[in-house]
């Protein structure tokens, strides 16, 4: 069974294959995967590998905490460096993100994820629990 599920974000660990497919640095998203394999998409390219799963680390995003519809949310610094979503956001309702097998045959599985509004932008995007944070923390 594979350690990795769709969703996760990762980054390659072999510099010198990475570097000869030149995706050297990219972190990326897994779109696909099975036993052996992962379909990645690279954020700063736009650009589809696959590679063996030996050859890929997920990132760490550390713990996930609870959030709820309201909270105001931002992306957690690993992420930040990633995408161009910028600022504060509030939850709008929960969701999930549907995936697909290697094949793009729809598969049973799913990424929970939250419908976030950012004014900054004036748009909704669907970001996976464990890419949010609270934008202020209460101390108390």
């Amino acid at each position: 069974m594979s350690t990795f599920q769709i969703g996760d974000i990762v980054i390659g660990n072999n510099s010198w294959l990475i570097g000869m497919i030149g995706a050297s640095s990219q972190f990326g998203v897994i779109t696909q995967t099975n036993e052996h394999s992962s379909v990645i998409y690279l954020f700063i390219t736009g650009e589809t590998i696959t590679l063996l799963n030996g050859y890929i680390d997920k990132i760490d995003m550390g713990e996930e905490i609870e959030l709820k519809i309201g909270d105001l949310v931002e992306l957690k610094p690993k992420i930040r460096n990633i995408l161009t979503i910028n600022g504060v956001g509030t939850i709008v309702s929960k969701t999930q993100i549907n995936t697909t097998d290697l094949n793009g045959t729809w598969t049973k599985e799913f990424i929970d994820a939250f419908l976030v509004y950012f004014p900054q932008h004036d748009y909704k995007y669907a970001i996976p629990r464990s890419c949010l944070q609270l934008f202020y923390k209460n101390k108390k």
